[in-house]
């Protein structure tokens, strides 16, 4: 039994929320490291955001998980944020400290964990599908760690419009190059030789094994780390193609398992035990 006056508390706001594995995930991470704290799923519309904000303020929560469509919107109710966050304009993890709110991107930073023992994230050229919240996110962060191009291939490229003036604008990424490339309506996205990171952050593989991208997996660099954000099913068909090359890959499950614990070591400051938390995951979705 606890002898704290009142357990440490941590919650995910999103809308919808149903099938979300967060709080299984997180509740496993508290339990197995043996910390009295308790993880909450809270459906909370755009509406009623701002209200369950301070909500999470009067009881003093630890930290609070985003899920849309809060992230692009929270940053007016926040004290603080990471400059990755400020750059990309997401913020997916909250932490409250003496009463104010910082926010931060896990998704960025857990990517840039993963890449790193693969390539080196300093004068990195990577190419992004998608131009989406994650897309936004993990090109900030890859700015600021040095990168020094991004090319981001995308439906809409308008969506990108906003990233690539906030990374032009600021000091710390001007010198990097950032691009975006229209979809292509035929034929297939080019990936040059010097390109040491591709990352899949479109819904194209989410629930569908079988679907695949617009990739010559035969040309892709031998050098080339092969990235996939989608996480049901994890072993997407560009995560077995890139696997049939021995390409390195970084697969969604592993970068959802990653996000998660850059929050717990955030809110906690001890180090999560991710295979318990994967483990976690694979139960939920039934993987």
């Amino acid at each position: 039994m606890s002898t704290h006056p009142q357990q440490d508390v941590c919650c995910l706001m999103g809308d919808p929320v149903a099938g979300n594995p967060t709080q299984y995930m997180l509740e496993k991470a508290f339990a197995v490291a043996n910390l009295d704290w308790r993880f909450l799923t809270f459906e909370v519309s755009a509406v009623d955001f701002e209200m369950a904000l301070k909500g999470a303020r009067i009881f003093e929560f630890r930290g609070i998980m985003l899920a849309p469509p809060h992230r692009g919107e929270v940053h007016r109710y926040l004290e603080s944020v990471s400059d990755s966050a400020r750059l990309s304009g997401q913020v997916n993890c909250l932490q409250q400290h003496d009463g104010g709110l910082r926010g931060v991107n896990t998704e960025g930073i857990a990517m840039r964990r993963l890449a790193e023992p693969y390539v080196a994230t300093k004068g990195l050229h990577a190419i992004i599908l998608g131009a989406g919240r994650t897309a936004k996110s993990i090109a900030a962060e890859l700015a600021l760690a040095g990168a020094a191009s991004l090319e981001l291939v995308c439906v809409e490229p308008t969506q990108a419009v906003p990233l690539v003036e906030s990374l032009k604008s600021d000091p710390s990424t001007a010198a990097v190059e950032c691009r975006v490339t229209p979809w292509p309506k035929n034929g297939e996205i080019a990936v040059g030789n010097d390109v040491r990171l591709l990352l899949n952050a479109t819904p194209v593989g989410r629930y569908d094994g079988k679907a695949a991208l617009p990739l010559n997996i035969d040309a892709l660099p031998a050098e080339l780390l092969v990235c996939d954000m989608t996480f049901n099913p994890p072993t997407t068909r560009l995560m077995r193609d890139a696997r049939k090359r021995a390409l390195p890959t970084v697969d969604g499950l592993t970068l959802l398992v990653e996000q998660a614990s850059v929050a717990f070591e955030l809110w906690t400051g001890e180090k999560p035990d991710r295979e318990a938390m994967r483990e976690a995951v694979e139960e939920f979705l039934v993987l």
